[in-house]
């Protein structure tokens, strides 16, 4: 998943329609999953609460795009900041 798949594009412009500040950009980690029923499930681990599913991953991708635009425009309505992204890490353990 890189900068330069279309779903994750549509992100970017979202965030930046939001955020409504010309130059800045924003990133966020969403992490997907596929449910016991085939469904995508992708979810903000920053954004508390920011989850959206679609049948395919695409469809996944551009619905959390919309989520997350509608999400930072209610934190900005309510004078709540955004919250700063959670670092990650992965860790390799032996099975």
């Amino acid at each position: 998943m890189r900068g330069s798949h279309p779903a994750l594009q549509a992100v970017r412009l979202a965030l930046n329609s939001s955020v409504k500040e010309p130059g800045k950009r924003m990133k966020f980690r969403v992490v997907i999953q596929q449910d016991e029923d085939g469904v995508f499930v992708a979810e903000v681990p920053s954004l508390p609460g920011c989850i959206s599913q679609g049948a395919t991953r695409r469809a996944a991708l551009d619905n959390i795009a919309e989520a997350i635009a509608g999400y930072l425009e209610s934190l900005k309505q309510h004078g709540e900041p955004i919250p700063p992204p959670i670092d990650e890490a992965m860790v390799d353990v032996a099975v």
